[in-house]
């Protein structure tokens, strides 16, 4: 927007270019598998291998290997990663609705699934009840008779002592309402300090009390004849206020404390909305607050949790007291968006005795499904930072052609596939078979063979594993060490001790054309290594596992890094500013090895123009940009020309 120019003078006008476009991370594995312990179908970051171990399990579960690819992950120098828990439980559920409406307001699940007796009972509770808790409506009779322009009313200290700065007043002889600004008061007389000069004079003895409020009144001051606990009246209490047959609730935004004389407390307490009638100061009108109990039984024993409130600004506010219980039994989701009810029928409806949680189902890893490991596996399609996808379970078709489906689909991520054990890799019927079943076309997807030899988790001998967890923790390394444009491979395997099967270069020479990378073993004794760097691609472009990772990178990173281009005037000063944006961040790619050229003109380039862009395109708006890059291969064949040389030198003379 250009400045405003009226009179001589210098002007400034500040210009910001386009933003410069950050890398992404590349190195973010999810892996879904079978574990002991934690939430059912729900990814979960984790950021070390004791944050595994203390949320999933201490030990693995027989017969699956979550435990060990996450364990190998770590190992690797993996640094983050998604877990998330397949399962054929359920977890039993109640809903709880409104006080009116009947509508769901929260889900209380069980933490464990399985078919558990486990009962709920809500009652409502009054911490602040109508008996001992009511407005403040302080009165006082002056002692000194005022005229029309004065600023202030004289009374007794005593009957001065119970107004505060800030309460609005009437006196009874002029009917108008005047805020008090300050109090002074000596051994004889109480004097308040008024907003603005009184428009009717009145005579000594007329009566003093705070003034009537309008609809929509945010400010009130509270009284109990009995001690107010600590963290009852505070941030996030509702309350309701009556007066005769009418009603009003909001939810406090600040209280304040008040000392009167005699040890008596008032609470000046600030709603977030006003209570919607007008409140008469002259009848008598109660307060009390709203919370509840919820009362959780399994067995022989029960789980009190007393005075929950509503909002999460409360200190016991329900779902931070409920689900960060690490003795609790039961797990509390609000439902999303709340119901729209009016305060207080917002509430949680009593349950008038306990009611139980239904429909949960037992784990039973006998029967666990194909579509068990699918359903995990798809709520990682909300996650935005996984770049890769193990599932070491679970090695069918069908599981990992969904693997497959997910990265082409999100084209934002990596499919980490394990072999099956025990196949022989060289029986039609057996690895190949199952290689021939994760063909994709532009090689979202990369298959590893065979399974590693690793320490168990207490004694004992080593153990086979699948070894996509060790092969993503290598990918991380191999990223943050040296890019995502290093083909992961040639690198030796930490947390390994031997493998399933050793191969020679011949048998390697038959599987890496088919896209199977290999683990090797080149000496006796000598430490496993990561061989290969071939995905399942059918297009040859994207036969290598760093040159799809690489335009995973360059594509979500240019695709985040330009956002702020949407909805902007299509021009060319538009057209300029993504050039430059993407030609910068594609320049220190090339710089750091990722793309092949002497010059940056020969790595990459980036086209906006007329031709892609005719005003028919923008019309619709549409803004096309062309980006081509030269990757840099790796050098997996290295040829070396050697011969028998004669020596010496040939010199003629013209």
């Amino acid at each position: 927007m250009s400045v405003t120019v009226t009179h001589p003078g210098v002007y400034i006008e500040e210009f910001a270019p386009a933003a410069p476009i950050q890398g992404v991370s590349t190195s973010t594995p999810a892996f879904v598998g079978v574990a002991g312990s934690g939430t059912l179908r729900t990814p979960t970051l984790l950021t070390s291998w004791d944050s595994f171990k203390s949320t999933f399990g201490a030990l693995p579960v027989p017969g699956f290997y979550l435990y060990y690819a996450v364990r190998g992950f770590f190992e690797n120098q993996g640094q983050v990663c998604y877990v998330v828990r397949a399962s054929n439980g359920q977890y039993g559920t109640l809903a709880v609705t409104t006080r009116t409406g009947g509508l769901t307001l929260f889900t209380v699940s069980a933490r464990e699934p399985g078919a558990i007796a486990i009962s709920v009972d809500i009652a409502d509770k009054h911490l602040l009840t109508q008996a001992t808790t009511s407005l403040f409506q302080p009165t006082g009779t002056t002692t000194v008779a005022a005229a029309v322009g004065d600023r202030q009313i004289t009374m007794s200290p005593s009957d001065a002592g119970n107004f505060r700065p800030g309460d609005t007043i009437t006196v009874a002889a002029g009917g108008e309402s005047l805020m008090i600004m300050r109090i002074s008061r000596t051994a004889t007389t109480g004097t308040l300090m008024l907003s603005a000069a009184v428009a009717n004079a009145y005579a000594s003895g007329s009566a003093v009390r705070l003034a009537d409020t309008l609809p929509g009144a945010t400010v009130f001051r509270i009284t109990s004849t009995v001690p107010v606990p600590a963290g009852v009246l505070v941030p996030g209490t509702m309350l309701t206020v009556t007066q005769g047959g009418t009603s009003g609730t909001a939810v406090v935004s600040s209280v304040q404390t008040e000392q009167l004389g005699a040890g008596v407390v008032t609470y000046r307490v600030t709603l977030q909305q006003g209570i919607g009638f007008p409140v008469d100061m002259t009848t008598a009108a109660t307060v009390q607050s709203e919370e509840f109990t919820l009362t959780v039984t399994q067995g022989g024993g029960s789980q009190i949790y007393d005075g929950l409130a509503l909002d999460g600004a409360h200190p016991r506010n329900y779902l931070a007291v409920v689900n960060g219980d690490p003795a609790g039994v039961i797990t509390i989701a609000a439902q999303e968006p709340p119901p729209p009810v009016p305060m207080p029928g917002n509430m949680p409806a009593a349950t008038g005795g306990a009611q139980g949680l239904a429909g949960g189902a037992a784990e039973d890893l006998t029967t666990i499904a194909d579509q068990d490991f699918v359903d995990a596996l798809d709520t990682l399609q909300r996650i935005n930072d996984v770049n890769m996808i193990a599932v070491p379970d679970r090695t069918t078709a069908t599981v990992q052609q969904a693997v497959i489906e997910q990265c082409e689909l999100l084209a934002d991520r990596f499919g980490v596939l394990d072999a099956q054990p025990g196949l022989d890799p060289f029986d039609p019927a057996a690895l190949p078979a199952q290689r021939a079943g994760l063909d994709s076309t532009r090689g979202y997807a990369a298959l590893y063979y065979p399974w590693l030899r690793v320490p168990p988790a207490g004694s004992g001998d080593p153990i086979l594993v699948p070894p996509s967890g060790h092969t993503c923790g290598i990918f991380a390394r191999s990223d943050n060490s040296r890019g995502v444009f290093k083909a992961p491979a040639n690198e030796i395997v930490n947390g390994a001790l031997g493998l399933e099967r050793v191969m020679s270069d011949i048998d390697q020479g038959i599987l890496n054309p088919a896209g199977i990378n290999a683990f090797r073993v080149f000496q006796t004794g000598g430490r496993p290594v990561l061989y290969g760097a071939r995905t399942t691609a059918t297009d040859a472009n994207w036969q290598y596992v760093n040159i799809r990772r690489l335009f995973i990178y360059l594509e979500k990173s240019i695709q985040e890094g330009i956002r702020w281009a949407v909805f902007e005037p299509n021009n060319t000063q538009l057209w300029a500013k993504l050039r430059r944006a993407i030609g910068n961040f594609l320049n220190q790619a090339w710089r750091d090895g990722a793309l092949f050229g002497d010059k940056a003109t020969d790595a990459y380039y980036v086209r906006i123009d007329d031709s892609l862009n005719p005003f028919s395109e923008q019309q619709l708006g549409r803004l096309h940009i062309e980006v081509g890059v030269r990757p840099s291969y790796p050098a997996e064949f290295i040829i070396v020309r050697i011969g028998i040389w004669a020596g010496g030198s040939d010199v003629s003379e013209s």
